[in-house]
């Protein structure tokens, strides 16, 4: 290597020591360490490369040279000097990275810290959930107080108790009101007459519905439900709220506002449900208001007793049902088959009507129907207290009927009832001049169109009892409205 190569490697080792130095510097300030290497030393180990570990190394560098006009001695100090550099550098970058880390949680932790000292201005100095249970249930209730609620469940990891449902009216007023509804299942002896060979034969048909107690005297538990419900029965169960099964008697009924009462003997009722048993406070529906909740409570479709909830969706709707009209409640509260006779209660507790119909069809949602409470009163209070009347004691007509239904009506061109086919002598009616082809409507001014609730009027007098018999008579070739006073026979 000549003087003039020499000389330039010479300056640029120095600008390396020079840069080291620098470094070596920083880096013991870095570090911590008590001494930095001086530049004596730096020098020392620049310029004291030394020869080449591998034999030969020498006559190949300087074949290579005189090529590539390149010292690698020089080339590899510079290496070995430039890697001592990087390093400290290195460690700048991540000391670097660190450095703007901790400023910028630094800087969000202050801003947390502001906005919390902001909203604790405005909400107070609570209303963040802190570490103890009851400071999160304090928090809790501040933060809903400032913002206007109330009656929600807030969860806590401490405790899996739900709060606030002690408070729910619906609940309520099922836990309350239950023991006073029954279900009430019939059953009945159908017959059918086999169109090829005339024979005729008798199978069993049971139904259900429901009910609620009413009233109870020393001897007996009153239950009010449809009489519908009962209206062919032959054996009546009625299954209270604790599961027990009592045989019951139909005790009288209404089929112009579809309301009937069944009996309990209370010798029948175990002693455990006796006490259960609780008689249903009864509210006015005339005072009850359209769009409040209701919550009916029935033996729906015979599975027992379930609840629906609704509101009351309207009042006074007239339904016509068997060519009689009838004003009813109107609630989205689902009634479905087997709810028929169960009650239907405000929030309050209060029975305000008597479940009884619903629409059916595909086109239409949530129209049921409720026998207003303040128009039952009365017609259960007579039913209730109306003399019981053994079979023999019980009056009778002296006529034969058929039934003539609104399409056969239609057909024939005569009105719809019960057509007088024959009459008994000696017997009420044909001594009070009643004629075979008169149609009897009613007794007493009450739509009776069907053959088994017009019966079932008859036989709730006593024989020898006046009743008036609503009819149709032909005069003049039309049909025209009478009244006969009829004193009624005893059957024999």
């Amino acid at each position: 290597m000549d003087d003039e190569s020499r000389n330039d490697n010479n300056e640029v080792i120095n600008d390396e020591v020079d840069t080291c130095v620098n470094d070596s510097e920083t880096k013991a300030e870095e570090y911590g360490e008590s001494k930095a290497m001086t530049e004596e030393e730096i020098r020392a180990a620049a310029e004291n490369i030394g020869a080449s570990p591998y034999a030969g190394y020498e006559s190949r560098e300087n074949s290579y040279s005189s090529y590539t006009n390149y010292d690698y001695s020089t080339s590899s100090d510079a290496y070995n000097r430039a890697a001592e550099v990087k390093k400290p550098r290195a460690f700048k970058r991540i000391m670097r990275f660190v450095g703007l880390a901790t400023a910028f949680g630094m800087i969000a932790g202050g801003t947390f810290f502001g906005v919390s000292r902001g909203l604790n201005a405005v909400l107070g100095e609570n209303s963040f959930l802190q570490t103890s249970e009851e400071a999160t249930e304090k928090n809790a209730s501040t933060v809903l107080k400032q913002l206007g609620v109330s009656n929600l469940v807030i969860a806590n990891t401490s405790t899996t108790e739900a709060k606030g449902f002690e408070n729910n009216a619906v609940v309520d007023v099922v836990k309350e009101n239950m023991p006073s509804t029954v279900c009430v299942n019939v059953s009945y002896t159908a017959t059918q007459r086999d169109f090829f060979t005339g024979r005729t034969t008798s199978y069993e048909v049971t139904g259900g519905g429901s009910g609620f107690i009413v009233g109870e005297n020393d001897e007996e538990v009153f239950i009010a439900t449809n009489h519908h419900v009962i209206e062919k029965a032959e054996k009546v169960t009625v299954t209270f709220s604790s599961g027990d099964e009592v045989t019951g008697t139909v005790k009288a009924s209404d089929s112009n506002l579809d309301l009937a009462v069944v009996s309990v003997k209370k010798s029948a009722i175990s002693g455990d449900t006796l006490l259960e048993c609780r008689v249903a406070t009864l509210g006015n529906s005339d005072e009850s208001q359209v769009g409040e909740m209701v919550i009916a409570i029935g033996n729906a479709l015979g599975y027992g007793q379930s609840v629906t909830v609704g509101y009351l969706s309207a009042k006074d709707r007239e339904i016509t049902t068997e060519n009689v009209t009838k004003k009813l409640l109107q609630t989205d509260a689902a009634i479905n088959s087997g709810n028929s006779g169960g009650p239907l209660f405000n929030v309050k507790g209060e029975v305000i009507g008597i479940n009884c119909a619903k629409f059916s069809d595909s086109s239409i949602e949530g129209m049921c129907f409720a026998i207003p409470i303040s128009a039952a009163i009365p017609i259960l209070d007579d039913l209730i207290n109306r003399e019981v009347i053994a079979e023999e004691d019980r009056g009778y007509l002296g006529v034969s009927l058929r039934e003539i239904t609104e399409d056969i009506a239609e057909l024939l061109g005569m009105p719809s009832g019960l057509r007088v086919q024959s009459l008994i002598e000696g017997k009420g009616a044909q001594q009070a001049g009643i004629y075979v082809g008169d149609i009897l409507t009613g007794i007493n001014g009450k739509n009776l169109p069907d053959y088994d609730s017009f019966v079932s009027e008859v036989s709730s007098f006593r024989y020898g009892t006046k009743v008036t018999v609503n009819l149709k008579r032909m005069v003049n070739g039309e049909w025209t409205d009478m009244a006969i006073e009829v004193t009624l026979s005893k059957r024999e």
